[in-house]
């Protein structure tokens, strides 16, 4: 096989643990957990990945309104940090942000989905309703 595509012994190939299609989706490569979301900014397309703990993925798994936040939040977030003069968005604000949408109490993820809402001009609790709806459709 030519070098790109020949395998090397040792490696691994990823197994999808959640997500289908064109939606966030985690997955694991020997021990690692990734958490990874296409985002599209314009004309242009991004793909995101950040590192996961088994813990997350036990309320993405468990959680199908925590999941959605997630998804929501990380995507408005992440389509912000693209635009010129933003800062990037790092592992530790990916990580600040799930600490928040995915293991703070209800009530301070209410609020945080208020303020994300006010700062970037969007209905989060309306796209939340239709990941739920859409997901409730497909299953």
């Amino acid at each position: 096989m030519p070098g790109a595509w020949k395998r090397r012994e040792g490696d691994m190939q990823a197994q999808r643990l959640m997500g289908e299609g064109y939606e966030p989706y985690v997955e694991q490569q020997g021990d690692r957990l990734t958490y990874s979301l296409p985002v599209d900014s314009g004309f242009v397309s991004f793909n995101f990945t950040f590192d996961l703990r088994q813990t997350d993925l036990d309320v993405l798994l468990s959680s199908d309104y925590r999941r959605a936040v997630l998804e929501i939040t990380a995507h408005t977030l992440l389509q912000h940090s693209t635009l010129k003069g933003n800062d990037r968005f790092t592992q530790k604000d990916f990580d600040n942000l799930v600490a928040v949408t995915l293991h703070a109490s209800l009530a301070l993820l209410h609020i945080f989905i208020s303020r994300v809402s006010r700062e970037h001009n969007i209905a989060i609790d309306h796209y939340v309703e239709e990941i739920l709806h859409r997901r409730t459709r497909r299953d």
